[in-house]
């Protein structure tokens, strides 16, 4: 490989990550939240987003 094909790969990923960091901020947020946990965190059964009680 070269560089420009190397660089592409990674401006092609970063793209897809993107688009998949927000498809799954857009579920967590219509998610109705069942969580489990203990004194230190708590994630949803559903979706896997995790709040943090204790820091």
């Amino acid at each position: 490989m070269n560089v420009q094909k190397i660089k592409e790969e990674i401006t092609q990923m970063k793209t897809s990550l993107s688009f998949l960091e927000e498809s799954l901020k857009g579920i967590q947020q219509n998610c109705e939240h069942r969580f489990d946990g203990d004194q230190y965190y708590e994630k949803c059964l559903k979706c896997d987003k995790v709040n943090v009680l204790y820091y």
